[in-house]
């Protein structure tokens, strides 16, 4: 095997690595433009992020989304205390998906998180949604260490029998990151999240 032949390999490499990179789109990797976290959730129409719980609907569950720093690394933490009392039972932080590149389709939602070793759930909301009470949704097990976690848009699932079948990237309006659906202590930290195209 001739060094030529060596070097061709290690240049392919490189660049399908800065490919994959480049096709994926960053929602939020807790670093705004100036190098800082985004300290802005729901306060204002230019909040990153925006917390609610199912008081909206009546429910009684109670929360809080923060900034946390751990070293140099930020992240968010959302927790709170699920109750079903009155139709309830969830708690969630979502943003609006913008700048969409457009003739690209990902293929799932990648994300950092860490937690208590309960389930959570990814709702995302297309432009097609118009009922609050429609999204899709794919769970996944959140333990007490960092975790990278994939969840490709075939395993989310409609809330609604009438909705479109399956997720088109180019569609979402907005993603969120959900406690849902049982009495528990809510705990769910976010350090990155984004759309991926190829596997890393």
């Amino acid at each position: 095997m001739n060094m030529r032949f060596l070097q061709s390999i290690f240049l392919l490499t490189f660049l399908m690595g800065n490919i994959s990179l480049a096709d994926n789109m960053i929602i939020d990797d807790m670093k705004n433009q100036s190098g800082q976290p985004d300290e802005e959730f729901c306060e204002g129409g230019n909040a990153k992020w925006c917390f609610v719980t199912d008081k909206v609907m009546g429910g009684l569950s109670e929360g809080s989304l923060e900034i946390k720093k751990e070293g140099n690394d930020y992240f968010y933490r959302m927790t709170g205390e699920l109750s079903l009392e009155n139709n309830g039972g969830f708690i969630q932080f979502r943003t609006k998906i913008k700048n969409h590149p457009k003739n690209k389709s990902f293929k799932g939602v990648r994300l950092r998180v860490r937690g208590n070793n309960h389930e959570y759930a990814v709702h995302v909301r297309t432009k097609y949604l118009l009922l609050p009470w429609q999204y899709y949704n794919s769970t996944f097990q959140a333990t007490n260490e960092w975790t990278t976690i994939e969840l490709p848009f075939q395993s989310f699932k409609k809330s609604n029998f009438y909705q479109p079948t399956s997720v088109v990237s180019q569609d979402i309006k907005t993603i969120g990151i959900v406690a849902i659906g049982k009495k528990f202590e809510a705990q769910i930290a976010l350090a990155s999240i984004e759309l991926y195209y190829l596997k890393e």
